[in-house]
C-alpha cells in the first residue's frame, strides 16, 4: 500500500486510490464537483487541482486523477494551486443564479459549500448570464437548468452507473443542457437518484418541494421496507409527517443509490386513511384497555379450547424483535400455531434459503464484483431493484448475465434472455446440479444448460440469483444444491434468493419447521383454530389463495391485529391496536443474505400538521395531547402483553439471551452480522410443485407474478408513485396472440375463476410461447391473483363480447 505525504500529514492508503480520497482519509477538504466515489473520476470541474512537490508526479495536477504513489509530496495550500481553484470557481459561477433563498438545495448544497472552501466570494461578472427553459421529468423531479455548473454527475449516474436511455447532455461549450430529448416523464426507475448526486439545486425532489428546509427535518440510519435486499435509507420528517426519503450510505448493500419505489415509496406513513387509535369490538379505548383485552380474551380462549386454539401470524415488513415477541406469546399460551407469512409459497421459499443459505450467502456487494451472474426465474427490477444496478456493475467490469425466466425480464444492462416454461426451471436447476438432462427434452434446453455448467465451472466469482415467486421452496433449495456442486478453490460461487419482505429472512428463520398458513387455513375451517393475531400482517390479501383465505377466517371467534397500514386485517379486527411505521421506531430486520442490521428512529408518530382542521397550518383547535399519537412500536405493545422491559436495548439483550443464535440482537447498532440457521426441521410442502394448470379446452396457462408499482402493499399506499402504476395488462408470446386472434395493444377480456377484467394486451418474443402472464394490482380486478401461482385463463377481444 503506499504511503505518501499530504499538508505534512503522512497517510498509507488502498492500493489504485487517488490523491483527492487519501486526502478525505485524515480530514483534508479539497474542493471538488465532478467525482463521486461510485462514478469514479473525469476531472471535467478542474476544482480539485493540487501541487505535487516530489515523487513520480510533479506540478499542478487535478488530484482525482492520479493515483496514490510511494514518496509522493502534495500541498493542498501552495499559491498555485489556490489561485487556480479560485479561478475555476469563479468561471464555474459565472451563470449561476442568486436564489439560494427559495434553492431546495440550501442547507445540503455542495456548490455553496465547495464555492466558499475554493476561495470565492465576490461576483465580479456583471453580464448576462446563460438561461435555460425547463423540462417536465415526471412527478419525482423538477429541473432549475439553470443552476448547473456542467460538473457531469447526473448524467454519468442516470446513463452509466443506473442504464437509463431518455436522459443525457446536449449542446457544447456554455450551452449544455442535461435533459431529455423532449418534455416527459424519466423512464429510469432510479431517477430519484439525481436528487441525490447533483451538488447544486439543478434536480430536486418534487414531492418534497418547498415543504421544510433540510436544517428543519429530523433524520435517522434506517433500513427501506420495499422488498428484502436491506438498503440504506435516511428518511426526513417534519411536523410529524415523514416528507422525504434520501439514500443512505452502505457500500456492503445499495452502496450510494436506491430504487425510485424505496425513495418515493413513504406514504403510507402520512396515509389518510391510517389507523391511528386503538378499538375493542369497534369501539375507541386506550392502548392499555386494549392491550388488557387482548390479553384477556387470549387467556380465556386458551383456557377453553387449548393452547392449539390461536394462531400467530408474523409478517416480512415487521421488526425482527416484533417477530420474536409474537413467538413468545404463542408459547406463553402454549400454541405451536406460528406462521411469519401469509404467502405459503413465499413462506416456504424464505425458509428453504435460511435452512440452505449458510456460507453461499452474497451480498450486493458481492454480485458487484461477480464475473457470472445467472439469474433463475428472478425479476430484479420487480422484486429488488437495487440488484439490478448491482448487476448492471458487473456488467460494466466485463460480467456476463444470463437469464433463464418465462417472463419478459428487464434488465439495465445487456443480457442472454433463455425463455423456458416455469415448470422446467426446477429441471433446470436439478441438471446443473447432477449434469443428467433426461428431464430436458427440448433439443435447444439441453445445449444451453450444458453450456452454463460449463461457464459456471470455468468462472472464479459466479453468483446463482433467484426469486422466491418462481423457484418456491424446492426451487430454492435445487438452487443451492446447484450452487454447492460447483464449489472448488478455483470456483467461489454463491447464491441470492430475492424474498418478499424486509424481514422474510428473520420470520423464516424463526420458523424453519413450523406450519404453514395453508395449514392453518384447515385449522380454521376445521374449527381446531379459533382464534388469530396478526402482526403487521393481512391474510385477507397476502394469502397465495385469498378467496380460499377469507373464507377460512370467517370461521374465527377472535381477530387481534396490530398494524400501522389500513389492511383489511385492521378494519375486520375484533381487537386492534396500532403500530408504528419503520420510521417512527426502532428495531432491526435481517435481509435476504441473512444480515442482521439495525433502523432507527426519525420522526415520532402523529397526524400531520398540515392535515389536522380546515385552518391547515396553524391548527385553529387547540389540545393537551398530540393528535393521532397513539401508535406504539410493534415490539413494544408486545412487550407490555408480556411483561418485557420496554427499553429496546435491554429487550434485544432479554431476547438474545434466550435466542443464543441471535446474540448479534445485543450489538446489532453497530455491527450487521449474518445469521445462519440449521438446516434441520424443514417441513416436508417445501417439496411441493408450485406451478398448476389444465392448457386443454381453450384455456391458457396464466402465470401470476408483480409489479415494480402496484403488487407491493406499502408502495401501493403512496401518492407519488402512482404514477408508475401499470394498467391492468396480459402479456403474451406473438404466437400465443396470434393463435388468440390478439394484436399488440389492442383491449381484451381476461376471464378466470377469479372473475373477469378489461386489459390491454401487450406482446413479447422474451417469453415463453405457451403462456400469458400478467400482475397483481391491488385495489383493481386483479388484486385477488396472487404472486408465484399459475391458474388458467380464457383471453378474447372486447369487439367479440
Amino acid at each position: 500500500m503506499p504511503t505518501l505525504v499530504i499538508d505534512n500529514r503522512e497517510v498509507t492508503v488502498p492500493e489504485g486510490m487517488n490523491v483527492l480520497d487519501a486526502a478525505k482519509a485524515i480530514d483534508i477538504v479539497v474542493p471538488h464537483f465532478c467525482y463521486h466515489e461510485a462514478l469514479g473520476a473525469i476531472g471535467s470541474c478542474r476544482l480539485c487541482a493540487m501541487q505535487f512537490l516530489e515523487g513520480p508526479v510533479q506540478g499542478v495536477k487535478m488530484a482525482c486523477m492520479v493515483p496514490a504513489q510511494d514518496g509522493m509530496v502534495v500541498s493542498t495550500s501552495a499559491a498555485e494551486a489556490v489561485e487556480l481553484r479560485e479561478h475555476v470557481i469563479e468561471w464555474l459561477m459565472t451563470n449561476h443564479p442568486h436564489d439560494c433563498p427559495v434553492c431546495d438545495e440550501g442547507g445540503e448544497c455542495l456548490l455553496q459549500d465547495m464555492t466558499i472552501a475554493g476561495g470565492h466570494y465576490l461576483r465580479r461578472y456583471r453580464g448576462k448570464k446563460a438561461t435555460y427553459t425547463n423540462q417536465y421529468l415526471g412527478p419525482f423531479i423538477e429541473q432549475e437548468m439553470n443552476r448547473c455548473i456542467t460538473c457531469y454527475r447526473c448524467s454519468r449516474t442516470y446513463r452509466d452507473y443506473c442504464g437509463g436511455r431518455d436522459f443525457g447532455v446536449f449542446g457544447s461549450r456554455n450551452r449544455v443542457f442535461f435533459g431529455r430529448y423532449k418534455d416527459g416523464q424519466l423512464e429510469s426507475p432510479f431517477s430519484g437518484n439525481l436528487v441525490d448526486i447533483c451538488p447544486t439545486g439543478v434536480f430536486t425532489d418534487k414531492p418534497f418541494r418547498f415543504k421544510s428546509r433540510i436544517w428543519d427535518l429530523q433524520e435517522a440510519p434506517s433500513i427501506c421496507p420495499q422488498c428484502s435486499l436491506g438498503c440504506s435509507t435516511i428518511p426526513g420528517g417534519r411536523f410529524r409527517e415523514l416528507q422525504r426519503i434520501r439514500s443512505g450510505i452502505n457500500q456492503t448493500t445499495n452502496g450510494f443509490f436506491i430504487c425510485d419505489r424505496g425513495r418515493f415509496g413513504y406514504g403510507h406513513v402520512n396515509h389518510p386513511e391510517r389507523p391511528r387509535d386503538p378499538r375493542v369490538d369497534g369501539l375507541p379505548v386506550t392502548m392499555e384497555e386494549a392491550i388488557t383485552a387482548a390479553r384477556n380474551r387470549v387467556d380465556a380462549l386458551a383456557a377453553k379450547y387449548g393452547g392449539a386454539s390461536i394462531a400467530f401470524l408474523g409478517s416480512p415488513r415487521a421488526s425482527l424483535e416484533g417477530n420474536l415477541l409474537l413467538q413468545a406469546w404463542a408459547g406463553r399460551v402454549g400454541s405451536s400455531q406460528s406462521v411469519f407469512d401469509a404467502h405459503q409459497g413465499r413462506d416456504h421459499a424464505a425458509r428453504s434459503l435460511a435452512a440452505n443459505l449458510a456460507s453461499l450467502a452474497r451480498s450486493l456487494s458481492d454480485v458487484r464484483q461477480s464475473d457470472l451472474i445467472i439469474l433463475i426465474g428472478a425479476d430484479p427490477l420487480a422484486e429488488g431493484p437495487s440488484l439490478a444496478l448491482a448487476i448492471r456493475q458487473a456488467v460494466r467490469q466485463g460480467s456476463e448475465v444470463i437469464v433463464i425466466d418465462p417472463r419478459p425480464v428487464a434488465l439495465p444492462c445487456a443480457h442472454q434472455h433463455i425463455p423456458l416454461p416455469p415448470q422446467l426451471l426446477h429441471m433446470v436447476l436439478k441438471a446443473l446440479e447432477s449434469g443428467q438432462y433426461d428431464e430436458l427434452n427440448d433439443a435447444q434446453t439441453q445445449p444451453a444448460v450444458k453450456t452454463l455448467r460449463s461457464k459456471i465451472a470455468q468462472a472464479k466469482l459466479p453468483v446463482l440469483i433467484g426469486g422466491a415467486d418462481m423457484l418456491g421452496g424446492l426451487g430454492v433449495k435445487l438452487l443451492c444444491d446447484a450452487a454447492k456442486r460447483f464449489i472448488s478453490a478455483e470456483c467461489n460461487i454463491g447464491v441470492m434468493v430475492m424474498l418478499s419482505g424486509p424481514n422474510s429472512f428473520g420470520g423464516a428463520f424463526l420458523n424453519i419447521g413450523g406450519p404453514d398458513f395453508d395449514a392453518l387455513i384447515d385449522a380454521f375451517q376445521e374449527g381446531r383454530v379459533r382464534g388469530l393475531v396478526c402482526l403487521e400482517s393481512d391474510p385477507f390479501r397476502e394469502a397465495q389463495f385469498p378467496a380460499k383465505a377469507q373464507a377460512a377466517l370467517g370461521h374465527l371467534e377472535l381477530l387481534i391485529s396490530i398494524d400501522c397500514t389500513p389492511t383489511l386485517a385492521a378494519k375486520r379486527a375484533d381487537i386492534f391496536m396500532p403500530s408504528r411505521a419503520t420510521a417512527e421506531m426502532a428495531g432491526s430486520f435481517i435481509n435476504n443474505e441473512g444480515r442482521l442490521q439495525a433502523f432507527h428512529q426519525a420522526i415520532e408518530p402523529g397526524m400531520p400538521l398540515s392535515a389536522l382542521g380546515p385552518g391547515k397550518h396553524p391548527p385553529r383547535l387547540f389540545q393537551s395531547t398530540t393528535p393521532g399519537a397513539t401508535p406504539q412500536p410493534a415490539w413494544q405493545i408486545l412487550g407490555q402483553l408480556l411483561d418485557r422491559p420496554a427499553d429496546l436495548n435491554q429487550l434485544r439483550r432479554t431476547l438474545a439471551a434466550e435466542n443464543p443464535k441471535l446474540k448479534a440482537l445485543t450489538h446489532v447498532d453497530t455491527t450487521a452480522a449474518r445469521i445462519c440457521a440449521e438446516p434441520n426441521g424443514i417441513a416436508a410442502a417445501l417439496t411441493h410443485e408450485m406451478f398448476s394448470a389444465d392448457s386443454s379446452a381453450g384455456n391458457v396457462p396464466l402465470l401470476i407474478t408483480s409489479a415494480f408499482v402496484g403488487s407491493h402493499w406499502l408502495s401501493h399506499l403512496s401518492s407519488p408513485l402512482k404514477a408508475l402504476r401499470e394498467e391492468p395488462t396480459v402479456w403474451l408470446h406473438p404466437s400465443l396472440a396470434a393463435t388468440l386472434g390478439l394484436k399488440h395493444g389492442e383491449r381484451a377480456i381476461l376471464s378466470t375463476t377469479l372473475g373477469r377484467c378489461h386489459v390491454r394486451v401487450q406482446t413479447s418474443n422474451d417469453m415463453a410461447q405457451e403462456l400469458a402472464l400478467t400482475y397483481q394490482l391491488l385495489d383493481s380486478a386483479l388484486e385477488g391473483m396472487s404472486p408465484g401461482t399459475i391458474i388458467n385463463c380464457r383471453l378474447t377481444g372486447e369487439e367479440g363480447q
